[in-house]
């Protein structure tokens, strides 16, 4: 099983808190990513992802909000030397589909519910070779 920090996707984006939704869904949007992260002071407040907008924009059809009224907390960190185990055990629940990773206490990246199935799998199709 592997580790976290191999397949983490590193150099995350970063917007502040007060950043509206609108902002944060254009730099997603350009990046073609489907997470950011949310920084207060420099330092990891929480994330949102692709599926907290479309429940926001279906419960109040609103991006004017700032971005920090739907993030997820900073409890959604995992340290990138953890196992991929640790991960899905976190994944299930949080049920988060991403997760920031961090090394030392500072973000490193993200990980994805995605990226442990892919990675089981591409694993799993190796084995039969």
């Amino acid at each position: 099983m592997s580790k976290i920090s191999h397949i983490l996707l590193p150099y995350p984006v970063v917007v502040s808190t007060g950043t509206t939704l609108v902002e944060a869904t254009k730099l997603m949007k350009k990046n073609k990513i489907a997470s950011v992260l949310i920084s207060k002071n420099g330092r990891l407040a929480g994330i949102i992802s692709v599926e907290d907008v479309m429940q926001c924009v279906a419960e109040r059809a609103n991006l004017d909000i700032p971005v920090d009224e739907i993030m997820h907390s900073p409890e959604l960190t995992i340290d990138s030397e953890k196992w991929l185990t640790d991960a899905i055990v976190m994944f299930e629940h949080c049920k988060a589909s991403h997760i920031t990773v961090v090394e030392n206490g500072e973000r490193v990246g993200i990980i994805r519910a995605e990226d442990i199935l892919h990675t089981y799998r591409f694993n799993k199709e190796g084995s039969h070779r």
